[in-house]
């Protein structure tokens, strides 16, 4: 392998690609990435680490093409359009392509745990927005497997650690950061499948270091396995704070049209931390929050 390889991320500034990023700099590696604003504090902040930026987003060819040329290999991540799902699929198939063409040899993609779902055809409602989200999943990784690089690897993250601290919990949990409780479609006894987007970003340097190991795999990877009441518990301790999860009954699921939220129930069936574990070091939800303990002040200040 040569010493010092190339590595094309996208989503640099996003929280799995800008730890890629990060990881891979550590190495010495050679990283190139596009922004839409380089003057942007978290474009700056790759440049400082080494990474070369250029001006670019995902529907610029020209600027990918001229970005990848000179890559060995691609970290693949995308974000679905609030306006077309199927603008997902659509990118990953020209991206793919511009790095075919560029002679770009392995790509690491990362996509969501539900797609295994998907494949299945399990506990996803026909004709929902989880279904049609995890189709465009399933695009990208169509696109990344269709494109026969000479390695690939997919990898399918469970439920972000970050979704419970801003920015993140606004979108995925209004009600904890507001009011101190977590609805969710799961059980009581349900164990959820979390992960730290740090496990993530090294699996996917993991799989760059030895492309033979992981080519051809889609791998669940989650950090640690808890109930909604431990999370709280952990949560609570961290932010000096009480938090309560609060558990929808099935009609309450139904009516409010979350049907396909229940998949979660079923999260731990698809991970496979045992195997991951032997390739990387995986985070407790209590270090994650220790790590990130300004952000979990932040988004939960104390009461005076």
């Amino acid at each position: 392998m040569n010493k010092n390889p190339r590595v094309f991320v996208l989503s640099a500034t996003g929280s799995q690609g800008g730890e890629v990023c990060q990881q891979l700099r550590q190495l010495e590696w050679n990283v190139h990435a596009t922004v839409r604003n380089p003057d942007s504090p978290s474009a700056q902040a790759l440049v400082e680490s080494g990474v070369q930026v250029s001006q670019g987003d995902w529907d610029d060819h020209q600027a990918l093409g001229k970005a990848m040329t000179g890559c060995d290999k691609l970290f693949l991540c995308l974000l679905p359009s609030p306006v077309d799902q199927d603008l997902e699929r659509v990118r990953a198939e020209a991206i793919t392509r511009i790095a075919k063409d560029v002679g770009i040899s392995q790509v690491v993609a990362s996509t969501t745990l539900g797609v295994f779902l998907h494949d299945r055809n399990e506990h996803v409602q026909s004709g929902s927005f989880m279904e049609k989200h995890l189709a465009a999943k399933k695009g990208l990784e169509d696109a990344v497997e269709h494109a026969r690089f000479a390695h690939w690897t997919l990898l399918h993250p469970a439920l972000f650690m970050a979704n419970f601290l801003e920015p993140k919990v606004s979108r995925a949990a209004p009600s904890l950061r507001d009011h101190g409780f977590y609805k969710t479609a799961t059980t009581p006894d349900t164990r959820l499948a979390l992960v730290d987007h740090q496990d993530i970003a090294r699996l996917a340097v993991f799989a760059f270091q030895h492309p033979a190991k992981l080519h051809g795999q889609a791998v669940g990877i989650a950090s640690e396995l808890l109930t909604p009441h431990q999370i709280m518990d952990e949560l609570g301790e961290a932010a000096g704070r009480q938090f309560k999860a609060t558990y929808l009954t099935d009609e309450e699921i139904a009516a409010q049209g979350v049907n396909s939220m229940a998949w979660m129930r079923h999260m731990p069936e698809y991970v496979a931390m045992d195997e991951v574990e032997k390739l990387v070091p995986l985070t407790k939800f209590r270090d994650f929050l220790e790590r990130e303990k300004d952000i979990v002040a932040a988004t939960y200040p104390r009461s005076e």
